[in-house]
């Protein structure tokens, strides 16, 4: 059979799923094009997929940088993005209060590779900064900082922050819990942003996908990285990934309205003691707040007044949200944080990570907000005391 390829119906609204390893040259000549950049095309599965350009450019735009690459897995992203930059005997300084499986990448991962890694609390926004200017030396290669942080959304001043680093400083912002919609990093001096976009980005529970985003430079030494380690998104978590950036921006205006109203009918209620939402006058950053995000999201955090097991009760009592450590998609999702993500932790590492064990993290989904407070008060009432 001839090794001719086929081009009818390349007019599809819809672009279809590239769903293929190789890629051929029609002659020499080109494959000398494609190596001198002259021409787009194809080399290899693990280096090229028309479906992750697509949301590349996509994802770069909505982050307001000059490219994107998109990994396997949010966790990828970071991985693959540290390890490009960092050598022996550098210094990474990051928010401690974060997402527990990049804490234990810095914590178990990186010393071996002759890493000093520096983690900071970001809870009190003063003392972070007189901190930091302590801790802060010629040798940091990187300052990774996770805002708003899990769960319970701290945030960092970027601004002040950009200006304590010198220029050999990388400053990477993962900003999963804000998404591009409200907020952009990069006009506060973020060199990198990464997403999670198994969250708010894919938005339906269905796909694992990562993201950095920066300048044409940075994401090149990234892209070589990515291409040796091999962790790339499949081309039809690609393509669903695409599919959710149509929606992105409906779907973070009903979050944004939805977590408000969540987080305020918790504020109001006797039967809770302390509620983590940006949204909030009383959330401990809510100047920051003010200065950095245009929005909250549907992700709140709260401390129910009852014990550990009456809010293991409480949580068990919920019929409208999944129980699960998932956010951002059409299911609303609800966990007790101490038991269900920070469980292995000892009860000193939780209390310095300020997990109690009556706090519990909510996702709002696509559904019903009125339905979701109801299920919430009656639970409430069924199993806390005032």
């Amino acid at each position: 059979m001839p090794n001719k390829k086929q081009t009818d119906y390349n007019n599809s609204c819809v672009t279809p799923i590239y769903q293929n390893t190789v890629y051929f040259f029609e002659n020499t000549e080109q494959v000398i094009q494609y190596h001198e950049n002259e021409i787009n095309v194809g080399r290899y599965g693990r280096y090229d997929n028309p479906n992750w350009l697509e949301v590349e450019k996509k994802i770069a735009t909505l982050d307001n940088y000059q490219d994107a690459l998109i990994f396997s897995s949010g966790m990828n992203a970071i991985v693959t993005t540290i390890l490009t930059f960092v050598q022996p005997k550098d210094r990474l300084i990051y928010t401690g209060k974060c997402y527990r499986n990049v804490r234990n990448f810095f914590k178990s991962v990186l010393p071996k590779l002759a890493i000093e890694v520096i983690p900071m609390d970001s809870a009190d926004t003063q003392r972070f900064h007189a901190e930091f200017e302590a801790q802060y030396q010629e040798n940091t290669k990187i300052v990774f900082i996770e805002a708003p942080s899990n769960p319970h959304l701290y945030l960092v001043d970027l601004e002040r922050l950009k200006s304590q680093i010198g220029q050999n400083t990388l400053l990477i912002v993962d900003s999963t819990l804000a998404t591009p919609f409200n907020c952009k990093p990069q006009h506060f001096g973020a060199d990198l942003v990464i997403h999670s976009c198994s969250k708010y980005l894919g938005g339906h529970g269905d796909i694992l996908a990562g993201s950095v985003s920066g300048s044409i430079e940075l994401i090149e030494e990234i892209r070589n990285y990515r291409n040796m380690m091999g962790g790339v998104v499949a081309p039809h978590g690609a393509f669903l990934l695409n599919r959710s950036l149509e929606s992105f921006e409906i779907r973070m205006k009903h979050f944004n309205q939805a977590g408000m109203e969540v987080a305020q009918y918790l504020q109001n209620s006797p039967l809770v003691e302390k509620v983590f939402y940006t949204g909030l006058d009383s959330h401990p950053h809510v100047a920051l707040a003010q200065k950095y995000l245009t929005g909250h999201g549907g992700v709140v955090s709260f401390e129910i007044k009852a014990n550990r097991e009456s809010t293991s009760r409480f949580v068990d009592a919920l019929t409208v949200p999944f129980m699960g450590s998932n956010f951002g998609s059409n299911h609303p999702m609800v966990e007790q944080c101490s038991i269900f993500t920070y469980y292995k932790l000892s009860a000193q590492e939780r209390q310095q990570l300020g997990i109690t064990d009556n706090l519990v993290r909510l996702s709002v989904g696509y559904g019903d907000t009125g339905m979701l407070i109801e299920d919430i008060n009656r639970a409430l009432n069924d199993t806390c005391r005032v």
